[in-house]
C-alpha cells in the first residue's frame, strides 16, 4: 500500500506544460472575443452606412465589370424609378436595361476606355429609363476599383437623377 508508483506525481515540465497550454486557450478566447467584437462594430458600421445611403437621394451601387451580371448592391433609392433592389441584386434587371438603349453603348464604352486608360474615377451623364418607360437624366459618378495586379473588379458609384436641373 505504501509503494509510490509515481502516478500521481506531476514533474515540473508537466505544470509547465499545463501553464503554457491554459495560457494559449485564454489567449485564443480573447481572440475569439476580440474578431466578434470587431464583427459586431464592422456590421453596426456597415448597416449605418446602408441606412444613410438608403435616406438619400442619391442610389449606391457596386457592380462588376461584366454589364449582363446582377450587381452586387444597389441602394433603396432605385425605388424612385419604380424598380426593387432586389430586381438588380437577382439579375432580372441589368445595369444596361436601365440605361436608355440610344445611351447605352456609349455609357459603357466611355467607362471601359476609361478604365483600360488606368484612370481611378469616372463621370457621365445619361439619360435612364424608369419601370414605366419614363425618361430621367441622371449623373453618375463612378469609382474603378482594382486588384493588385491593377485589373477592374468593381465599380462603385452614385447615381443623381439632375431631371429637374
Amino acid at each position: 500500500m505504501g509503494q509510490d508508483t509515481g502516478f500521481d506525481k506531476t514533474s515540473n515540465y508537466d505544470r509547465e506544460e499545463d501553464r503554457l497550454n491554459e495560457e494559449e486557450m485564454q489567449e485564443t478566447q480573447k481572440c475569439d472575443i476580440d474578431a466578434m467584437e470587431l464583427q459586431k462594430r464592422v456590421e453596426l458600421r456597415t448597416r449605418a452606412l446602408e441606412e444613410l445611403v438608403h435616406i438619400s437621394e442619391m442610389i449606391a451601387f457596386i457592380r462588376t465589370p461584366k454589364e449582363e451580371k446582377p450587381v452586387e448592391f444597389i441602394s433603396r433609392g432605385i425605388e424612385a424609378f419604380g424598380y426593387k433592389a432586389e430586381d438588380f441584386t437577382s439579375g432580372k434587371v441589368t445595369f444596361r436595361d436601365l440605361i436608355h438603349p440610344d445611351d447605352a453603348d456609349r455609357v459603357f464604352l466611355e467607362l471601359a476606355e476609361n478604365a483600360l486608360e488606368g484612370a481611378s474615377e469616372h463621370r457621365q451623364k445619361y439619360r435612364i429609363r424608369t419601370k414605366k418607360e419614363h425618361v430621367r437624366l441622371v449623373e453618375e459618378r463612378t469609382r474603378i476599383v482594382r486588384d493588385d495586379d491593377g485589373k477592374v473588379i468593381y465599380y462603385q458609384g452614385v447615381l443623381e437623377d439632375i431631371t429637374d436641373r
